[in-house]
This record gives structure tokens, C-alpha cells and sequence, in this order.
């Protein structure tokens, strides 16, 4: 059951009214769509990282029709599709370039706590605001990320549910897979994705607890260590109706941070492993965890994908974060991220309502917007040497 957003409600300095959420009475059981954030200009400019006067010319240029406010002025309210719809107008005029080939993303920790799940929502939806097409798949049956973008993997259908009930979720990444006797059936991507924020935002493929059945299938399946590659192998280079992954940018999986199969194979189908680490003791161990299970699949495979660490939960002034922040330099330099996500209410709140992204919820934050662009920047940097050294002839070529 999603709480009562109302005890709860996200402010947003620059935003027009508060976000309000779905509610449940005990006389109708009926469930509403939240009403997303509005916003001023100004906080468009921000997420765009761009001018007041940017957002206006192309606002004209596309002739968007926008909602206007009731007081004074009646200013021009943006909603957050109407943002990701001005970074896509942007890309398709050239004015954001990522010409690259599609890669493959996972978000992931042997150590949960550290803030996984909402790097990888942050990282969805700072990309779109690039104009990316980002495909963010949730990989754990407690779909936090799923419900951090907006809907609830526990609602079942019945007849107290409308029957379009747009925060159901009916099917999930397995739901695409043909592995008999378990999944003997796929169900087109169409009718898997789920589009939060409109077509030009971040798009979902949810999960629920029947995303066990995947797991289950993987266990039983031949290569089963090749079935995630190769589906994502198939809907990017011989798209069919059914399953066609040609338009999008970033692939990016948000992967739970328990040992299964399902992990082994979505780590060994991306190209790049993001794996955030909280500034305690047990950071170490986590990251050990990881290098362990990638010499076993470059052993075993020949295959497994680079990694960068991303420091979380960074506090000033504080000597066990200064000495632990100096052993992840000595042992894990080569792999650690330049940024790093510092401690802030932001994050302690998202922790805690997991109801909408901060780079939504928060566009006018002076500690994590920052931190959280500059990571998303980084990583992109990142992505794109891997990428152009795939590409790159080998050899005599």
C-alpha cells in the first residue's frame, strides 16, 4: 500500500504547489493518479541547466501550451512531461549530441542502505533532462524504484480497481522472457513499460514480487548466464514488434543487492556497474564482494562489465568519513568515482517517502541537484570511453 502522501508532502522551493498523492478511504477503495509538481520557469532552467530566457524561446518555438497559474500574473506552470518534452525538442535540434550506441547500465551493491535504488531514479531522470531516452528496469521484488516512480507493486486487480488503473502493476523484466514451463509466454515491451513522466521522460518496466519467477526460470534455463544479453541483444539489433529496444539511449538496470542469478546475468550483459558506497566500515566489504563476482565471471565468461564506485552519505568535518573516504583512495582509486553524493535532508526524505526523484522534487537544492548532475555528467563520460573503445578496430583491423 503507498502511504498518505499527504502526511508527508515534498515542498519545492521553485515549484507552483506541493505534490499531492494517491489516497485510499475505506468507502470506496479507489485509487486516483498523484497530481505531478508544477513549476516556474526558473525551476525549468535549473533542471535544464540552462537560462530563464532559453526555456521561453523554446517554449515559443514549440508552441507548447502550458498551464497557467491563478494569482497575480498568472504565470506559465510546467509539468514535469513538459520539461522532458523541451530536453527532447533540444536533442532532435542538435543543441544536446550523444550520437553513441545504445549501453547497458546496472546500478548495484552487494550492501543495500547506501542509496542504490535512488541513485539509479536520479540518474533515469538527469539523463532525460540531457534529451536521453532511458529505459530504467527494477530488478527487486520489493520494487522500491518502481515506487519511487510513481506506482504500487502491491495493488492487485479486482473489482474494486478501475479497470484502467494506471498505478497497477500487472507485468514486470521477466514478463518479457519465453524460458518454459515457468515463462512459456512473452508479453510485448509495449505493454510492459510503464511512461511516468510521458514519452520524452525516464520509462519503466516496474517489478513486483512475481518478478521471482524469473529468477525461478533462470535456474532451470540453458546459458542461462547469456539469457539477459541476449534478450537485450535481440530487441536492440533485430527488433521485432514485440520487443524493440532501438530507441533508447541508456538500458539502466536497478539490480537488489541479494546474490541471484538474475544479478549474475544483468551484471554480465552491461557495459558499465555503478555501485555506490556509503562512507562506513562496511563499505569495503561490499565493493570486495563485487570485485570477487567480476574476476569469477571474467574467469568463468570471459566477460564482465567496468566498474565505477560512487561515494554516498559524504559529511563534512567528520574524521571516521575523512579516514574512510582516504582507505577507498588507497585500495579502490582506479575505480572511484571524482564526485560523490553528500549527506542531505533531501536524501534523508526520499529515504524515507520514496514518492517522486529529487532532481524532481527538489530541482532548487544547493547540495544534492549539484552533486547529482555532476555524477550523472561523469558517468556519461564514462559510458562514452567505454562505448568508443567497443567500436575501436582491434589488432591489424
Amino acid at each position: 500500500m503507498i502511504n498518505d502522501m499527504g502526511k508527508g508532502s515534498i515542498e519545492n522551493t521553485d515549484s507552483a504547489e506541493n505534490l499531492q498523492g494517491w489516497k485510499q478511504t475505506e468507502e470506496d477503495h479507489y485509487f486516483a493518479l498523484i497530481e505531478q509538481p508544477k513549476y516556474m520557469i526558473g525551476s525549468v532552467a535549473k533542471m535544464l541547466r540552462v537560462k530563464d530566457h532559453v526555456v521561453r524561446d523554446t517554449v515559443a518555438l514549440m508552441g507548447l501550451d502550458l498551464e497557467r497559474g491563478d494569482s497575480g500574473r498568472k504565470p506559465r506552470l510546467f509539468h514535469p512531461d513538459n520539461v522532458f518534452d523541451i530536453a527532447d525538442f533540444r536533442r532532435r535540434r542538435g543543441l544536446l549530441p550523444w550520437d553513441l550506441p545504445p549501453a547497458t547500465v546496472v546500478v548495484y551493491s552487494a550492501k543495500g542502505g547506501v542509496g542504490k535504488t535512488t541513485l539509479a531514479a536520479e540518474l533515469a531522470v538527469q539523463w532525460a533532462f540531457k534529451g536521453l531516452k532511458v529505459l530504467a528496469i527494477d530488478l527487486d521484488t520489493q520494487g522500491n524504484l518502481t515506487q519511487m516512480m510513481g506506482y504500487d507493486p502491491e495493488l492487485e486487480r479486482d473489482a474494486d480497481q478501475p479497470a484502467d488503473n494506471p498505478f497497477l502493476v500487472e507485468y514486470n523484466f521477466g514478463s518479457l522472457f519465453t524460458i518454459p514451463p515457468i515463462l512459456p509466454t512473452p508479453v510485448p515491451l509495449a505493454d510492459v513499460i510503464k511512461k511516468p513522466y510521458g514519452e520524452n521522460g525516464p520509462h519503466l518496466i516496474p517489478a513486483d514480487v512475481t518478478l521471482a519467477n524469473l529468477e525461478d526460470a533462470l535456474l532451470n534455463a540453458q546459458v542461462r548466464d547469456f539469457q539477459v544479453l541476449r534478450l537485450l541483444q535481440r530487441g536492440l539489433t533485430k527488433p521485432t514488434p514485440p520487443l524493440d529496444l532501438t530507441g533508447y539511449d541508456i538500458i539502466l538496470f536497478d539490480a537488489p543487492p541479494s546474490t541471484s542469478m538474475l544479478t549474475n546475468t544483468t551484471l554480465l550483459a552491461s557495459d558499465l556497474c555503478i555501485s555506490p558506497v556509503a562512507l562506513d566500515a562496511l563499505s569495503f566489504k561490499g565493493l570486495s564482494i563485487l570485485g570477487g563476482r567480476l574476476i569469477n565471471m571474467r574467469e568463468q565468461v570471459g566477460r564482465s562489465p567496468s566498474v565505477v564506485a560512487v561515494p554516498t552519505f559524504y559529511r563534512d568535518n567528520r574524521r571516521r568519513v575523512a579516514k574512510v573516504m582516504e582507505r577507498l583512495k588507497e585500495h579502490y582509486g582506479n575505480i572511484l568515482s571524482t564526485g560523490m553524493i553528500r549527506e542531505s535532508e533531501e536524501f534523508k526524505r526520499s529515504s524515507i517517502e520514496r514518492e517522486i526523484p529529487i532532481s524532481l522534487a527538489y530541482p532548487g537544492s544547493k547540495v544534492a541537484i549539484p552533486d547529482l548532475q555532476a555524477i550523472a555528467d561523469e558517468m556519461l563520460g564514462i559510458l562514452k570511453n567505454i562505448t568508443e573503445n567497443r567500436m575501436a578496430p582491434k589488432g591489424g583491423e
